[in-house]
C-alpha cells in the first residue's frame, strides 16, 4: 500500500503543552503508522518544533501569523508541489485560509479541523476563508454536535464534515495531585473546580448563582483556574456565590489537570459554543467527576448517570441541585470518576483518532 504525504500546518505558542497534546500526538500516530510520510509546517520558536522532532518528524517553520499571507501561500503551494502531498491537513484558522487557498489547482486533498459549536454564517464572508472555504474535502469535527452544527451551514456535500474524537493518553495524567496546601482549604470540604479560559460564555456566572442556592452550611471550596485574582469582574461573579471567602481565583496555572485531580468534581457550565472541552477530559482522566451544560460535545463526552452529569445551560437550578446531590453521596461521586476514566480510555483515546484519520485520508485519494 503506497504511502500517504501529510502536510501538516499548525500553530502553537503557549509554553504550556497541554492545549495542544491531542493535536501533536494524533500528528505523531499518524507518522508513526507506517502508512504516511508526515511533513510538519509550524511558527519559529513554537515547543512543537522540538516535540515532532525527537519523534522523528520533519518540521519546517513559518510565521503563520496572519489570516491571508501571501508568502505563506506561496510557501504551502510550493512544498503540496514539490513534496508530492497527498493530503493538507490544517489544524486552525491560520492555517485553514492560508493552506487551503494554497490549494487550489493542486491535486492534495485538504482536510480543516473544527473545534466548537457557532460562530459561523454563511453570510459573514470571513467563513469562506476557513470552515467554509470551498477548497475544503473534509472538515474534521470534534464531536458529534460540532459536526452537526456545521452542517447547516455548509454548502453542496454536508458528508464532508466528519466526526473524530480528539485522542488522549493515560500517560499524560501520571502526576500527583496540585498541593493546595497554600490556599488553607477547610478539611474534609467539597472540591468543586471550573478550569477554563473565563470567557462569558464558560459560565462562571451560573456557577456562582447556584452556589448561592445552596444551603449556607455546605462545606465546599471552589477552584477556579484561568479566573484573574485581580479582576473586578471576576470578584464582581464571586460575589454572587454569597460565599466569598470558599471561592478561589487561582489564575492560568500550567498544572491545570493536577489541580482538577485534587478536587472531588469538575464543573464546565457553558452557556454556548463547546466542542469536547479538554478540561473534563483531563479531570476525567483523574478519575474526577463532571458536572457539565449539555451544549456542544459536553453530553457525548459526559454520559449522564453515568459518568456525571449533564444539566440545562444557563440553568443555575438544576446546577445546584446536581452539586447537592453529589455533595450528598461520595461513593456516588467516586463511581462517577471511576466510570468517566474507564470510558476515557476506551472512547476517547490517541489509537482511535490516529486509525479514524487514516480511513478518512484513505477515502479521499481511493474515491
Amino acid at each position: 500500500m503506497k504511502k500517504i504525504n501529510i502536510l501538516a500546518v499548525t500553530h502553537h505558542d503557549r509554553e504550556n503543552i497541554n492545549p495542544i497534546r491531542p493535536e501533536a500526538s494524533q500528528i505523531i500516530g499518524l507518522h508513526h503508522s507506517g502508512q504516511v510520510n508526515v511533513v510538519v509546517l509550524c511558527n519559529p520558536g513554537s515547543g512543537l518544533v522540538s516535540f515532532f522532532e525527537k519523534e522523528g518528524i520533519e518540521v519546517l517553520t513559518d510565521s503563520l501569523d496572519k489570516k491571508i499571507s501571501f508568502s505563506t501561500i506561496r510557501k504551502i503551494r510550493n512544498l503540496i508541489n514539490n513534496r508530492n502531498i497527498d493530503v493538507l491537513h490544517l489544524f486552525n484558522n491560520i492555517a485553514c485560509s492560508n493552506g487551503a487557498t494554497a490549494a487550489i489547482g493542486t491535486k492534495a486533498k485538504v482536510v480543516a479541523y473544527r473545534g466548537q459549536t457557532g460562530n459561523i454564517s454563511r453570510f459573514d464572508p470571513s467563513c469562506y476563508l476557513t470552515m467554509l472555504h470551498p477548497r475544503l474535502d473534509r472538515i474534521i469535527c470534534v464531536a458529534k454536535a460540532v459536526e452537526l452544527d456545521l452542517k447547516k451551514h455548509v454548502w453542496g456535500n454536508k458528508s464532508k464534515a466528519v466526526t473524530v474524537y480528539k485522542g488522549h493518553s493515560q500517560l499524560w495524567y501520571q502526576n500527583d495531585k496540585a498541593d493546595l496546601s497554600n490556599l488553607n482549604l477547610i478539611e474534609e470540604s467539597f472540591r468543586l473546580s471550573l478550569v477554563a479560559n473565563l470567557r462569558p460564555r464558560k459560565g462562571l456566572h451560573v456557577l456562582m448563582e447556584a452556589l448561592a442556592l445552596l444551603p449556607k452550611d455546605l462545606n465546599i471550596d471552589v477552584l477556579l483556574v484561568g479566573a484573574d485574582p485581580n479582576s473586578s469582574k471576576v470578584q464582581e461573579l464571586i460575589k454572587l456565590s454569597g460565599r466569598e471567602e470558599r471561592i478561589h481565583p487561582l489564575g492560568y496555572r500550567n498544572d491545570a489537570p493536577e489541580v482538577a485531580a485534587a478536587s472531588d468534581v469538575t464543573i464546565l457550565p457553558t452557556t454556548k459554543r463547546e466542542g469536547l472541552c479538554r478540561a473534563v477530559l483531563e479531570a476525567n482522566s483523574y478519575g474526577v467527576p463532571s458536572i457539565v451544560s449539555d451544549t456542544g460535545g459536553n453530553a457525548e463526552l459526559v454520559k449522564n448517570g453515568v459518568t456525571g452529569l449533564v444539566v440545562p445551560p444557563g440553568d443555575p437550578k438544576s446546577l445546584a441541585d446536581a452539586i447537592f446531590k453529589l455533595y450528598h453521596n461520595r461513593d456516588l461521586c467516586r463511581d462517577f470518576g471511576n466510570a468517566a476514566r474507564e470510558r476515557v480510555i476506551n472512547k476517547f483515546n490517541v489509537e482511535q483518532g490516529v486509525e479514524e484519520t487514516l480511513v478518512i485520508y484513505r477515502s479521499m485519494i481511493d474515491a
